[in-house]
Parts: C-alpha cells; structure tokens; sequence
C-alpha cells in the first residue's frame, strides 16, 4: 500500500511504531509507579471473563475492518505481482522501436510494434556499458497467433508465440517438463513446447499435431512437451519455439520484436535496479532508433495502484463502521464507570484523585485494549480472506482468468494493530477522563449528578473555537467553491448555536430539537440550492457523504432522544388495548428515556452503519440497472471483435463478403476501429502542459455514421451526439474524449486517474469551448492537432476509452493506425451470438476473437453486482458494532436495574413480563435505527440520483431501491440484536424479589 488514510504508508507505520512505543513507555511508567492501580485495574479484567469477552469483542471491530481493508488491497496487488512475474519472469526490461506504451502491452491490449534488425540486438548486447548491472540479454518475438489442435480438434484464436534464442534466453527463466529441465534447443524442427494453459485450452497433450496460424501464413508442428514455463510474455496460453522457427512461420527472416533484459538480481530485486539500466541504454539505443521499456517496473507500479484502489474503497466505507466502533469504545468505559460509581466514590471519599481514577481505567482499558487489537487484527486477516473468495468470483474474469491470491503483509498488520491500539487508548484515555469527574456524595449514594445551570469558562472557550472553525469553514468552502467545507461549517456553526442556546437556559428539547432538524434538512437538501446560496456550483469527493453521514446521524439522534417521551405515549396509547402489554412497554421504554447519552450513543451507532449500507446500496444498485442497456451500451453494435495486429485485415466489409464461411447478409454495418498508443497534451490560450502517455482511437465513416453512443458534455456549436459524430466522421481534426479524462466537480474517482488530463471546463458544465489537444506517435514523432468537441457518457464500454477521433484523421500515423478491432451490427433477426461464433471461426487464422455486446455488458454488470454485494458485506460488519452495543447495554441494565426488577417481581410481573421488557428496549433501539437510518438514506439517495438525471447519459437512470436487499439485512440484523439480548433478558427474569431488593 502506498498510502493509508492519504497518508503514505511507510512513514505512517513509522509513525505508529514510534507512537506505540512512547504509550507503551507511559503506560509502563506509571504502572511502576502506581503498582495499587495497577493491580485494580487488571482485576478488573480478570473478575467478569463473560464481559471481558464482550468488551473485546467490541473493542476490535474497528481493528479488524482496518486489517481486513488494508489485506484486500495487498491481496489485489500480490494477485497482480505474480501475474507481472508470471509474463516477464526474470526479464526486467524490453528493448523495441521507440513509440510502444507499457500499460497497453501491460494490460493485453494489442498494439502494433514494429520489428527490427536481429543484428541490431547483437549491437546492442556488445555495446551495453559494463557498469550497467545486467546479466543477461536474449532477442525475442512474442506475438499473438491463432493454434488449432488437431488431434483434439480445438481452436484458440489468441495464443501466445514465445520464441528466442535458445543459448540466450538459457541464462533467463528455466523450463521444465514433468520435473525436468528442458531448453528451446532441445526441440526438433516442426517441435514446440505449450504451457500448461495453452494445453488446457486446447484439450493437447505431448505429440498432438498443431496447426499455427497468422494470418495467411500456415505453419504444422508437434506437441514435444507441456512444459512449466515463466516469461513468455504473458500469464496465459503460450506456445514456445526457437527464434528461427518463428521467424520463418511469421515470414519475418532475420527480424526480431524485443530484446529481453534481466538486472543483476532475482525476479523481485532485478526491478529495483531499472533506473540505471534505463539511463545506461539510452545512450546506445536512441541512436538506433530503440528504447528500453521498464516492463516489470511499471507492471509491479500497476500492481501496487490496483491493490491501493481496492484499499481506498474499503477503508473509504468502513470508515462509518470505525466511527461506529469509536462510539461503542466510548460507550463501554462510560458504562463500566458508571458500574463502578459508588466504587469510585467511596475512593474519592478516603483521598484516592481523580487522576489516580483516571489511571485505574486506563490500566483496564489498556489491557483491554492490547488485547482486542490483536484479536481485531487476526479477524480482518480472516475477513480479507473471506472477501478475496467473492472477489475471484467477480473479478476473475475480469482478471484473464488470474487467480487472486491473498496476501496481507507485515506492514499492513502493523498499521491495523497500531491504529487499533492507538485509537482506543485515546477514546478510553478520553473516557477514563469525563467519568472521574463525579460529586463523590452523590457517587456513593448512587444519586444522578447535579446539573451545573452555569457553564464554566472552558466551556464557553471551546464553545467559541467551534463557532469560529465554523465560521472559517464555511468562508472558505464558499470561495473554493467546496461541497464538503462550506456544508461541513454551516453544520459547526448550527451546533455552537444549540450549545450556546443551551447555556443561557433555552429550553432543552426545543434547541436540541431545532438544531437537530436544522442539521438533517441542512444535508438532505437538494445540490441546488446549496449552490443557489453560494452563487456557484460546488466541488466534492467521497468524503461528502462520510461527513453527511456523520452529521445527519448527530442531527436525527438529537431529535429522537429530545423527543421520544411523546413517541412513546403515542405507541403507549396506541397499544393500550393490550393490556397484558402496557404495563411492560411502559416499563421497558421508561428506562432509555432516562439514561439518554447511553440510549442517544447506541442508537447513532446503529442509524450509522444502516444508514450508510441504505444509501450505498440504493445508489449504487440505481446506477448499475441504469448501466444494464443492451442499447445504450452497444451504441448500435452487437457483437466486437479484435484481431492481432499480423493477422489484422484492412478492410473488413469485403473480406466478411469473400468469406464463404460466413453470410455477409447477417450484418447491416461493419464498422472499424484502430488503437495508436500516443504522447498527449493540451494546448491553447492556458499555456503548453507537458505530455503524458495515453492513446487514441480511430474511427472509420461506417462506425460513426451508425453510432449512438451517448455524450456527457458537448463543445459549443453542436446540438446533439448525433452533431458531434457526424462532425468526426466529415471534418477531420475532430476527437471526443472518455469520462476519466475529462475534469469534473465531483470526484469519486477511488482508482488512479490517467496521466493525461484536460483543463478548462467542467463535465458537469455540459457545455464547453472546444479544447486543443496534440498528440503525438513516440514511435514516428508524427504529430496531430486534434479540437475535443465532446466527453463519452459514463455508460459507454470500457473499449471506448481514450480519445477518439475519424480514421482519416489519423492518416499521419500510417499503418500504426491500421484497425484491428471491428464493430458489427447484425441484420433483423441474425442471432448475435451465432454470428459472432461464426466469425471467429471465419476469422481464425487472423486471431479473431468476438464477444457479443450483450455478453460484455453482463460481465461488466456481474462483476458490479458481486461487488456491490462484497461492499454491503463489508458494511455490514458494522451492524456487528449495533449489536455488540446492545449486548453491552442489556447486560448493564440488568446489573443496574436489579433492585427494579425485584420491585416489579413483588408487585405480580412475572418472568416472561420481565423478558419481554429487555426485548422491547431492544428492539426500540434497533427498529428505531433501521427506520430512522433508512429514512435518512433514502433521502440523501433520492437526492444523488435526482441530481445524476439532470446530466446527459443518465437518461436511463431511475432511482431503485432494493427492498428485498435491505429487508433480508435488517431482518437478520434484528434477529441477532435479539439473540444479543436474550442472555441478559433471561438472567433478569430469573432474578428472585427477595434477593434482589437485598441488593446493594
């Protein structure tokens, strides 16, 4: 991981070791010192082993959703590592022409690379500076052909060709069959070797003839051996052979593709080393037109952004679940105080100090604490792993069939622990410090606390300081124009003036009350008039809806607890013809009403988690059926097809109608499209930006006269999409650029964001002036001015990112630019996937792969849906916190309210009164967070999705809730606050009267 919480990682856990220490050399110190203390303390841990595990079980939720966060993202990163090792093996870096980018031969997108000279690698090996720390170099062709297996009669369209000099690439990656080591030399003429995928795909076995095909170029051999083998160029299917063979198959004599570098070093270490290879080459490869690519470098880079996405995701939406556990932290050492108060008291009667008090529960806290992280850290290592099982279901296709494999390192186990134990020591240091200010005659005799009518001058100090943060926030989000800021100090600036109202004896509920429905109506109102009172649209990221979260909870917590007397005479009144009922829901509701700052901390605990897990499964389920369009997202298309770039065909309309095993009268338009990896920067008014590696598309007049791809934001002097195409396909210099690269207000972007970005304008803007873009071939130093006159909608495939523009536009670039991916639009009722089967068999000697649209989109829709089930999950972890909270709370309430529960013993209450008692303070907690935490997410949901519809591409977007969803959550969740609370419920109704009103 690169960062945690925007903060680097590596300082981070230095940072945290550091701090562990010193509160570790504190605590340890003042052990020393107060050794009475001490012992008192740990006691206490040891005397209840029922609510030590309870406390730990609560005490390491927070712990265990930071590891279990931090362990997917270092499993997505390790599960891309070893596909990067897989391909490249001891190979750190590739020599080709000047122009190829890494991330596109990185990620299998095929890209045309010239070849060149074999006697220029021989150069090129002779002329490597001897400091440079490389021990080896081979020349290679890696190429993708299309194999047919005759014995077991199967086809693959898209196979790996490894070939390189057997002498040479002897000094890089063994191979091995059945154990033993084997070499490219070892092969007879017409032998290759297949790797274990390549064999599985085929059904092949050793002497199985295959047929090899580029093309129009045929080539026979035989299976010599299926073979183990690394850094072939790709993780999957990869038929091997010596360099000669491939080049008499590809009809490219004495040519090669790359040259293959290996540092100094293993697999793992060589890569660090890429720097001084890279800056000893250039001086001998830039004079021959070559350059050395940091493959293994940029691919480990690409691993490490993918593993800190999926981080940024999980820790981004457990960050509620945190907040969540902070609460519950909180809440038990105030409770355990407050178990404690006639003990604390009687202490401060014969001379014990409140800071002797403070250190008793710190000493407890703390061993608490050491303990409860470790366990929260073991489980978030279980939880990831239970996580990285859904996710080689989601994302294994998405993968290339790779398998995720988990991996949580040492560091992030050290930042879960150490966040785990630092963040509750302060919470308990924070709560050890608010529970040793008690009136010790009313500790011992157990009376409530006086209530100072005069607030101290502290108060009215941090009073102050909140209202200037407000005032200050809210100044400076207006003139940055930032949503969060601007919100966020409107809300401080709402609560100092209920505190303040407060203290100068305005009535209780009514300040809580309006303060509380001012915050709530404050965040739920819609964008616009946000942006109405600021007088310009505001900016936001993710970390809006973290803080309207929080500050809507505090809002609606408020307004329940100040006035849930009269929601409990409404339901007393209500129910009144239950007789048998009435006397116990008075009793059992009677008792939150008294203990509001436990009662008002449990129920923003539980609104928390559920109203996250309510808006986050509301909009996100909204946006992935308004994404699941077969129309919207073929664009007038129905099936796709790529080809590799040797097997490629110029024009594919007459070669379908040569074709005699396909029916040209099946499709209506055959449109093209061609992929040119590039050097893009902005120009213009706002000064040159220095280029960055990106890539356009190219499209030919059929595809963009049939097109309906849809635009997000279209340049002045354009109508419609429909302009904007028709303008592509009749002016040349014309180019539309994908949603990743366009600015926006709203960024909720958790993934890396493209080198290349655009200037100038908002998405969200939805008009725009034309932007001037150069882009340059690396490889030909040909350059073209291109005017974005539009942005892709959202809702467009993935296949359309980039920048694209007409086909003839790219004319400069030559037969870089030659389409090797075409878009078929088949006739009235053709079925697409008969069709697309048929072309790829058509098509096979030219590496044609062809995928309907429909079957695109359902993979795209099943990777969102298992994902978005894997967020609810995560969220869901949370709940756990609600129902830690009320176990906690029941098992309390029993030991408090023992002398009670004997009275309404003797007074005729029987056992089953007494339970459902329990059950229903229960379920007042939790049925009033999952309606009120429901209620606020819908609201805030109803909102984002109203205002997506307002932009263009979202026509299809509605707002769903997915009711059965929720229900089966909240249901289950309800359930075990139940079983949470039937332990308890079941102790107090066994309590006999006479023992009970003994009771002291």
């Amino acid at each position: 991981m690169r960062t945690v919480f925007g903060i680097p990682a590596a300082p981070l856990a230095t940072g945290l070791v550091v701090a562990l220490g010193v509160v570790l050399a504190v605590v340890a110190a003042l052990a020393v010192r107060n050794r009475v203390f001490l012992k008192l303390g740990v006691r206490n841990v040891r005397r209840g082993r029922g609510r030590t595990v309870l406390i730990v079980v609560g005490l390491m939720l927070g712990t265990a959703i930071i590891a279990s966060a931090l362990g997917t993202g270092d499993t997505m990163s390790r599960t891309v590592r070893s596909a990067v090792f897989e391909s490249l093996g001891e190979t750190d870096e590739l020599i080709t022409v000047q122009g190829p980018d890494t991330e596109a031969l990185l990620t299998g997108t095929a890209v045309e690379i010239e070849y060149f000279d074999e006697t220029l690698a021989a150069t090129v090996t002779e002329r490597i500076p001897e400091s440079a720390p490389v021990d080896a170099v081979a020349p290679a062709i890696i190429e993708p052909i299309a194999v047919q297996d005759r014995t077991s009669r199967e086809n693959e369209p898209r196979v790996t060709l490894f070939a390189s000099d057997p002498v040479a690439f002897a000094a890089f990656d063994p191979i091995r069959a059945d154990g033993r080591e084997v070499s490219l030399a070892d092969l007879a003429p017409g032998q290759v070797y297949l790797n274990r995928d390549a064999a599985e795909d085929l059904g092949a076995a050793a002497g199985d003839a295959l047929l090899l095909l580029v093309g129009t170029n045929l080539g026979e051999a035989e299976v010599a051996a299926v073979v183990d083998a690394r850094g072939t160029g790709t993780e999957g299917a990869a038929v091997l052979m010596p360099l000669g063979a491939a080049q008499e198959l590809l009809g490219r004599p004495g040519e090669v593709k790359h040259v293959l570098v290996s540092n100094d070093g293993d697999e793992a270490s060589g890569a660090a080393r890429t720097g001084e290879v890279v800056a000893a080459l250039d001086p001998v490869l830039a004079p021959l037109g070559l350059e050395a690519l940091p493959m293994k470098e940029d691919g480990l880079d690409l691993a490490d952004e993918n593993g800190q996405a999926f981080m940024s995701i999980f820790t981004t939406f457990g960050t509620f679940s945190i907040a969540a556990g902070i609460l519950l932290i909180f809440l038990i050492f105030v409770m355990l105080a407050a178990e404690r108060r006639g003990e604390m008291g009687t202490a401060r009667a014969i001379g014990t100090q409140r800071g002797h008090l403070v250190q008793t529960f710190l000493f407890e806290g703390f061993a608490y604490d050491l303990l409860a992280a470790a366990v929260g850290t073991a489980l978030g290592v279980g939880i990831a792993y239970v996580m990285v099982l859904v996710m080689s279901s989601a994302f294994g296709d998405l993968l290339g069939g790779i398998e995720l494999q988990h991996d949580t390192r040492p560091r992030s186990l050290l930042i879960a622990y150490g966040l785990g134990v630092l963040v509750t020591f302060l919470v308990v240091a924070a709560s050890a410090w608010r529970v040793s200010r008690l009136n010790i005659v009313t500790a011992i005799r157990n009376a409530p606390e006086p209530v100072s009518r005069r607030p101290g001058r502290g108060r009215w100090v941090w009073m102050s300081l909140l209202a200037l943060a407000g005032a200050a926030m809210t100044a400076s989000g207006a003139a940055g124009a930032e949503g969060t800021a601007f919100l966020l100090g409107v809300s401080l600036l709402l609560i100092a003036v209920v505190l303040v109202a407060r203290a100068l004896g305005a009535s209780e509920r009514l300040v809580f009350t309006a303060g509380g429905i001012a915050l709530v109506v404050w965040w739920l109102l819609p964008s616009g008039v946000h942006e109405a009172i600021v007088g310009k649209e505001l900016s936001s990221d993710f970390s809006i809806f973290i803080t309207a979260g929080l500050v809507v909870v505090v809002g609606a917590t408020w307004t329940v607890m100040y006035n849930a007397d009269v929601v409990i005479r409404v339901v007393s009144r209500g129910l009144a013809w239950l007789r048998g009922l009435a006397p116990v829901l008075k009793t059992a509701l009677a008792y939150p009403l008294r203990t509001r700052f436990r009662t008002g901390i449990t129920l923003a605990m539980f609104t928390l988690v559920v109203f996250t897990l309510v808006i986050g499964s509301t909009v996100s389920t909204s946006f992935i059926q308004a994404f699941d369009d077969e129309e919207t997202f073929g664009g007038g298309f129905d099936i796709r097809t790529e080809m590799a770039p040797l097997g490629a065909v110029d024009d594919m309309a007459t070669a379908v109608e040569e074709n005699d095993a396909v029916d040209a009268a099946d499709f209506e338009v055959i449109g093209a499209q061609s992929f040119v990896p590039v050097d893009a920067r902005q120009t213009g008014a706002d000064g040159t930006r220095p280029a960055a590696e990106y890539f356009v598309r190219g499209l030919d007049d059929a595809f963009l006269d049939h097109t309906t791809y849809g635009l997000s934001a279209i340049a002045t002097g354009y109508d419609s999409a429909d302009d904007v195409w028709r303008a592509l396909a009749t002016t040349d210099g014309l180019a539309v650029v994908d949603g990743f690269v366009a600015p926006r207000r709203g960024n909720f972007n958790f993934g890396t964001t493209p080198d290349f970005r655009l200037e100038g304008f908002f998405v969200e803007d939805e008009i725009f002036e034309p932007v001037p873009v150069e882009v340059t071939d690396p490889q030909t130093g040909a350059a073209i001015e291109l005017s974005v006159i539009g942005v892709l909608s959202d809702n467009v495939p993935w296949e359309m990112s980039g920048i694209t523009t007409s086909q003839d536009t790219l004319a400069p670039f030559g037969a870089r630019a030659r389409a090797n991916v075409h878009f078929f639009a088949v006739a009235p009722g053709v079925d697409a996937d008969a069709a697309a089967k048929e072309l790829e068999s058509a098509f096979l000697g030219n590496g044609m792969e062809a995928e309907t649209m429909a079957a695109l989109l359902d993979e795209a829709v099943g990777t969102s849906w298992m994902f978005n089930r894997l967020i609810q999950g995560f969220l869901g972890l949370g709940l756990i916190v609600g129902v830690a909270a009320l176990a906690v709370v029941s098992a309390r309430s029993v030991v408090e309210r023992r002398q009670q529960i004997g009275v309404l013993r003797a007074i005729g209450f029987q056992r089953a009164m007494v339970r459902r008692t329990f059950v229903i303070e229960a379920s007042f907690v939790a049925l009033t967070a999952i309606v009120l935490g429901t209620t606020l997410g819908l609201m805030l949901a109803w909102n984002l999705v109203r205002d997506a519809q307002g932009q263009p591409g979202n026509e299809n977007l509605a707002f769903v809730v997915p009711w059965v969803n929720l229900l089966v959550v909240f249901a289950a969740v309800y359930g075990a606050a139940l079983i949470a609370t039937s332990l308890p419920a079941r102790k107090a109704a066994r309590v006999y009267p006479a023992e009970a009103l003994r009771y002291e």
